[in-house]
């Protein structure tokens, strides 16, 4: 039992150290990867600097293009909106409707798919 212990303690250190010197590689690899990116953005910041200071009108260019997606994005969200709006209102209307069936004790809405359904599409007389 006690040279059980004396290995164990002997082990311990350079087993936490093995994995020290793991985890400092990791960080440092991970450092260097995170710098060089970095750089990169720094360089290509740099780039469109320059080259807005160059041609002024460019950074008007951009601009212009940035509204009219931004323009071209609000619209077919709007789009979307009042078809959703549209639809909820349909679907509120044939809750209504199959509410007042239901108090009248109308029969139940064909669930046949072959046949026409009368609320959907109803037949005028």
């Amino acid at each position: 039992m006690q040279q059980w212990r004396t290995t164990a303690l002997t082990l311990l250190p350079l087993g936490t150290m093995s994995m020290l010197v793991v985890l400092f590689v990791v960080f440092w690899q991970a450092i260097g990867a995170q710098t060089t990116g970095l750089k990169g953005m720094q360089e290509r910041i740099g780039e469109l600097e320059q080259t807005l200071q160059e041609n002024p009108g460019l950074n008007v260019q951009m601009l212009e293009q940035q509204l009219k997606q931004l323009q071209r994005n609000q619209r077919e969200l709007e789009d979307r909106l009042s078809r959703m709006a549209r639809q909820q209102t349909d679907m509120l209307q044939l809750e209504q409707r199959l509410m007042q069936q239901t108090r009248r004790g109308d029969p139940q809405p064909n669930t046949n798919p072959m046949e026409p359904d009368p609320l959907i599409n109803p037949a005028t007389p």
